[in-house]
């Protein structure tokens, strides 16, 4: 079994004692290095090359987990990210799960339920407890394109933006205005509850709604 150097962000340092001493007895985990913040986060990974997946707790004295999972994936960085938290709010892992966390686990599981998830994570194979899994179908659920909402306009913009184009190329396409193509994508993002066209053009494809 081959070892997973990892990144434990806990602001706990008993939780975080706990865990590393749990993680480092020959279970193919050992934690590399440590932090308590978002700031030292950030700092661990800029420092820490040979990471390969950061073991994170949402709740933290100078912000919240997802900013480090935002930090991540800006920079372009693919290294695995397993939230061990206990806040388990719908907007918090629908968030988690569009910046593309790789698994999520109750803070109150076990530890060879946590080695588990670790290997599978890194072997590339997401890693969400049920009730989490729950969560997240639900909320898929209720994603789901229903078409009628969207007016015969906004369903041109909606194609035309998965397209890859920009809001000039719509409007000379469409023979509107950049800033009304502007207020069509804003009623759109609005009525999906997204904030960018990059999550519009994931839910186009993951929906089939336009195949080439």
């Amino acid at each position: 079994m081959d070892t997973v150097n990892i990144l434990l962000v806990e602001d706990q340092i008993l939780t975080r004692m706990g865990m590393g001493m749990a993680l480092n007895e020959g279970n193919g985990c050992k934690i590399v290095a440590e932090a308590s913040s978002v700031q030292e986060a950030k700092q661990q990974i800029k420092q820490t090359p040979d990471l390969q997946l950061v073991l994170l707790d949402l709740m933290l004295p100078d912000g919240n987990g997802i900013e480090i999972v935002q930090f991540l994936r800006n920079r372009g960085s693919d290294l695995k990210v397993l939230v061990i938290s206990a806040d388990t709010s719908k907007e918090n892992i629908l968030q988690l799960v569009e910046l593309g966390i790789n698994g999520f686990i109750s803070k109150y599981a076990d530890i060879p339920t946590l080695v588990d998830a670790i290997h599978s994570v890194c072997n590339g194979i997401e890693y969400f407890g049920k009730d989490i899994s729950e969560i997240i179908h639900a909320v898929s659920t209720a994603k789901a394109p229903d078409l009628d909402a969207f007016t015969d306009r906004e369903l041109d913009i909606i194609r035309l933006c998965a397209k890859g184009l920009s809001v000039k190329q719509i409007a000379e396409i469409l023979g509107i205005s950049t800033r009304t193509v502007e207020t069509h994508k804003n009623n759109i993002f609005k009525k999906l509850g997204f904030n960018s066209t990059s999550e519009l053009i994931n839910w186009v494809f993951e929906h089939g709604i336009i195949h080439n």
